[in-house]
């Protein structure tokens, strides 16, 4: 199983997002809310370059990445909680199945977010914006989680919450299951779509 990590496994995307509207003030702009949409599931210089194209700042990317990672740091030590019913299917599933997590953050970050929710001891493999050359929706993140947990991706399940992590597992040949975190973002090309990971059954998974 490989789980994408931001706004599927632990409530992350308001920490994001109070990072980005600091990202975007310190840079003298006025937040704009369709920044949050823009920038969702996207990797660290992925998104730099989205904020500053839509800033009209592109001599600042990198600047913009910095504050980005700052401020996200700073954002997700001030405490996390798992999204309803992660913890639980995390749990079921943990020394039952090899569980890899698959996500465009920074490898520090996915380290404070799975440390602070307790979710680290559950995962076999982790597989960050660091690890690869191109991030999500390129299927090389899920690719090398398939890799490091020694299984076939057409016999492995993904789950994700973004439209970009969706098209990623599924060109790298996984079944997804979809959970949106924001209803107004469809993934309708998802193998399946919940509105919580806590309507999954377990025992469906694993003998699936």
């Amino acid at each position: 199983m490989v789980f994408d990590l931001d706004g599927l496994l632990v409530d992350s995307e308001g920490a994001w997002g109070r990072a980005e509207q600091r990202a975007v003030a310190s840079l003298g702009h006025p937040w704009d809310p369709t920044i949050r949409t823009l920038l969702l599931g996207r990797a660290p210089q992925d998104a730099a370059v989205t904020l500053a194209a839509f800033l009209d700042e592109p001599s600042r990317t990198t600047e913009i990445a910095r504050l980005l990672l700052v401020f996200a740091g700073e954002e997700l030590r001030r405490g996390l909680v798992t999204r309803p019913g992660a913890r639980e299917l995390v749990e079921a599933l943990s020394g039952r199945v090899p569980i890899a997590v698959a996500t465009n953050s920074r490898r520090v970050l996915a380290d404070i977010a799975l440390d602070g929710t307790g979710l680290l001891p559950h995962v076999t493999a982790i597989v960050s914006a660091d690890d690869v050359v191109e991030p999500k929706p390129a299927p090389e993140p899920y690719l090398r989680a398939c890799q490091a947990l020694q299984v076939l991706p057409e016999r492995t399940v993904a789950f994700e919450d973004s439209p970009l992590g969706v098209t990623s597992a599924k060109a790298a040949g996984l079944w997804v299951v979809g959970c949106p975190s924001f209803a107004s973002e469809p993934i309708a090309h998802a193998d399946a779509v919940v509105a919580s990971l806590g309507e999954i059954d377990p025992a469906v998974l694993l003998h699936r």
